[in-house]
């Protein structure tokens, strides 16, 4: 059972302690820790355990991995950084970062608002590399998977280049830079970074699926190290500190009105800057740095963490809710809980009955970071899970858009560039995929 362990929010309706009860069901979970948090008032509960081997329980004071919530922190870093004239959001960031020039004639076009909105054609990875140069060459190896500025493919590498950028121009580490120019400001005391520093072992200890229906302790995602810390590979913080961060990250200020983003730029990040392929179901659009969600308040924005994290922000409300786990569905969980605590609609996903040709799609695809298998079993289309490898069924919704269900996530798989009667390119997972089996 969940024990709230502060209760002190204006949203004094709200039973948050039963709404992660009701949001645990059909779910396999390990432990999670939610603050609501609006203004300068706040709700924390927990539920479960930092590790299903001891069953020391989740507190208020669990650190969490934020994976890519941290992303949100190196777009504020960077709009600060073009507040302050060091570089203009678009000019071409190899100007800064000679290194970029690399990926090839493509990165002449890469610009900072593309590299935010992952728009600038750069393939993702999430993998261990010895050196920004290695990743670079792998990219290059790759290829790109649009042209700078087309379409929008969530790319880990392109916020590594942000990292980077982000150095260069502050003459500090990235770390620093998080810790001078938005923790301290925040006032956030949990937040930390490992690499180097140790976790304490109030530290909460992922877990993964057996494939047997349980959880079992291992890795979230597999282990990066500092260069991907931009991305999201590196940073823990409570549940109430990631709620502050994402606060002043989604308003512009932290508390007492200090500026953390001149007006204008905070506007600019909170503004859609391309709509996703095909008909998403979860994100419609993102802005620098954000998510820009199907349904909420015209302004709202949210960002995952891996599989495991989410959080979603009202900054005409100042609120925000900050759904912290440390196991593989705490997306799918963390939806559940905002849809409860905001009232948004469940829309499932359309199903279309109309006749597909299968041959249209059948093939293996290929990014990076994952590749899914398309086959047909009797006629009905089937996708591999690339999170986990079982099979489950491709739906038709209309025209070449279709949607999966992975378990730890629902997508959108939508097919473009047909030739010869043959999609070549997938985009699933927030990511575009290549056509490899020609």
């Amino acid at each position: 059972m969940a024990r709230a362990i502060t209760r002190t929010s204006v949203l004094q309706d709200i039973d948050l302690a039963g709404v992660l009860d009701q949001a645990a069901v059909g779910h396999l979970v390990a432990g999670a820790a939610v603050c609501l948090l609006e203004g300068d008032t706040s709700t924390t509960a927990t539920t479960g355990v930092l590790d299903l081997r001891d069953n020391v329980p989740i507190t208020d004071q669990t650190l969490f991995p934020l994976g890519s919530v941290t992303k949100t922190l190196t777009a504020v870093i960077v709009c600060q950084l073009v507040a302050e004239g060091r570089i203009g959001l678009d000019e071409p960031v190899v100007r800064h970062l000679p290194e970029l020039a690399a990926l090839g004639e493509s990165s002449e076009a890469i610009s900072a608002r593309m590299l935010l909105s992952h728009t600038a054609g750069i393939a993702d990875a999430w993998e261990w590399f010895p050196s920004f140069a290695a990743l670079l060459d792998a990219s290059r190896r790759a290829g790109p998977v649009g042209d700078p500025g087309e379409l929008f493919s969530y790319s880990n590498t392109g916020y590594v280049v942000l990292g980077q950028l982000v150095e260069r121009l502050t003459g500090t580490s990235w770390e620093a830079a998080v810790r001078s120019r938005v923790l301290t400001a925040v006032g956030t005391a949990s937040a930390t970074f490992t690499p180097p520093q140790p976790l304490p072992g109030t530290a909460a200890t992922g877990h993964v699926s057996n494939g047997a229906g349980h959880l079992v302790a291992g890795d979230l995602w597999p282990p990066t190290g500092r260069l991907f810390g931009p991305a999201g590979a590196t940073m823990y913080a409570t549940a109430a500190d990631t709620a502050s961060l994402v606060l002043a990250c989604a308003t512009g200020r932290v508390r007492g009105g200090a500026e953390l983003l001149p007006a204008e730029l905070h506007q600019e990040m909170l503004t859609e800057q391309i709509a996703l392929p095909g008909l998403p179901l979860h994100f419609r659009g993102w802005s620098l740095g954000w998510g820009v969600p199907a349904h909420g308040s015209p302004h709202a924005v949210q960002h995952i963490g891996g599989t495991s994290a989410l959080v979603h922000a009202d900054p005409d409300r100042g609120l925000v809710l900050a759904v912290l786990t440390n196991f593989p569905e705490g997306w799918a969980f963390g939806r559940n809980v905002v849809r409860a605590v905001l009232g948004l609609p469940e829309d499932p996903p359309p199903v279309s009955h109309a006749d597909v040709d299968p041959t249209r799609y059948t093939g293996q695809y290929q990014s990076p970071a994952f590749g899914i298998d398309v086959h047909s079993v009797e006629g009905q289309l089937r996708v591999t899970n690339p999170l986990g490898g079982a099979d489950v069924d491709l739906h038709h919704q209309r025209g070449d858009a279709f949607w999966a269900d992975f378990g730890d996530l629902v997508t959108e798989v939508t097919f473009f560039d047909v030739n010869d009667g043959k999609a070549q390119r997938m985009h699933a997972a927030l990511r575009m995929l290549q056509r490899a089996d020609d």
